[in-house]
């Protein structure tokens, strides 16, 4: 007969809070292990009686072994571009854009090709007082024959020029990368590619393709496992307040800092999977954020585990900065800390 899942679960927790890895684990934000025990105390298996067939499945667990630094970083890149050609551009943020591209950086598009980034800015010219959403249908990140990354993606765009002239278009992105391990990359290529006309209201996309960066970056600077405050300190507004738990809230870099410098560095590799991410527009500089993620970590003893948490931000933006900052974050499970044979 098939173990009780409660008899297994204690076991697995028993045994391994023996080791110094869970006690450093017990502080983490979402109180993970005393959740998880908690949570099957409360719907132990009665005696004599086998467990349900959902309750089986919950012991075949597929342990995603992928390392998304890379995916989030890349991504963090994408979303930012097209923030500029959203919002009236100015020095500054045209100075931010710059970032992304390489020195030699080609971009190909129906209207002819541009090489070289010191020719970027005046090309820019021509955008003076459109209107442009780029609604992302898809975009995924892969390696390439040739050792390099690429991002492909397909977007709906809409246009609405200065004398009131609309066009619909779906396009099609191939953005070749130069990586730099651990940081943000840079574009080497774009190929914008229109495929065909489609029927649309102009719709606004800054918020949520603001918000798409900010996330992939906030959650690339997690993964990093580093203890480096430094590059969260963009990402937060001064009066930031971070509920990883109920038990406990940061809200200053101070203990932020002995945050990451305590729990996260027990681990040696910690994965995010985004999934139904939702934005709510308060104002121009106000919204908020909904977002699950999936996340696989091993420790460095190798134990592997896995959590699934709903996150909810309050985000306030200033469009000059690189990014949006976070004003408040709220994460609660969706399902319990597992331990993954």
């Amino acid at each position: 007969m098939p173990p009780k899942i409660s008899s297994y679960l204690d076991f697995k927790i028993n045994t391994i809070m023996k080791t110094n890895v869970v006690k450093a684990l017990l502080p983490i934000g979402l109180s993970f292990l005393v959740c998880c025990k908690k949570t099957q105390s409360n719907n132990e298996v009665t005696k004599n009686e086998e467990p349900t067939k959902e309750e089986t499945t919950a012991l075949e667990i597929v342990f995603k072994k992928e390392k998304t630094l890379t995916t989030h970083l890349a991504k963090t890149q994408y979303y930012r571009w097209y923030q500029l050609y959203e919002r009236p551009m100015n020095p500054q943020r045209v100075s931010n854009q710059m970032e992304l591209l390489s020195e030699n950086i080609t971009i190909e598009t129906s209207a002819g090709t541009m090489t070289g980034k010191e020719n970027y800015p005046k090309r820019l010219d021509v955008y003076k007082g459109w209107k442009n959403a780029h609604h992302v249908q898809q975009v995924s990140y892969q390696n390439t024959e040739s050792n390099g990354a690429q991002l492909i993606a397909k977007i709906n765009y809409n246009n609405i020029q200065p004398d009131g002239k609309k066009a619909n278009y779906a396009l099609d992105y191939t953005i070749d990368l130069i990586e730099k391990e651990g940081e943000l990359p840079e574009f080497s290529s774009v190929k914008i590619t229109p495929t065909s006309p489609i029927e649309a209201n102009f719709k606004d996309s800054y918020h949520t393709n603001r918000a798409l960066s900010l996330m992939h970056y906030w959650i690339a600077n997690m993964e990093r496992l580093d203890g480096n405050v430094t590059p969260f300190e963009e990402l937060l507004t001064d009066d930031f307040e971070l509920n990883f738990s109920s038990e406990s809230k940061i809200s200053s870099i101070e203990k932020f800092k002995a945050w990451l410098n305590g729990t996260p560095l027990q681990l040696k590799s910690s994965n995010h999977h985004p999934e139904n991410f939702e934005i709510e527009v308060i104002d121009e500089n106000n919204y908020k954020v909904s977002v699950a993620f999936d996340w696989y970590g091993i420790a460095k003893n190798d134990q592997k585990m896995k959590v699934k948490t709903l996150h909810k931000w309050l985000v306030t933006d200033n469009p000059n900065e690189r990014f949006s900052r976070i004003k408040k974050i709220d994460v609660s499970r969706i399902e319990p800390f597992t331990m993954v044979p």
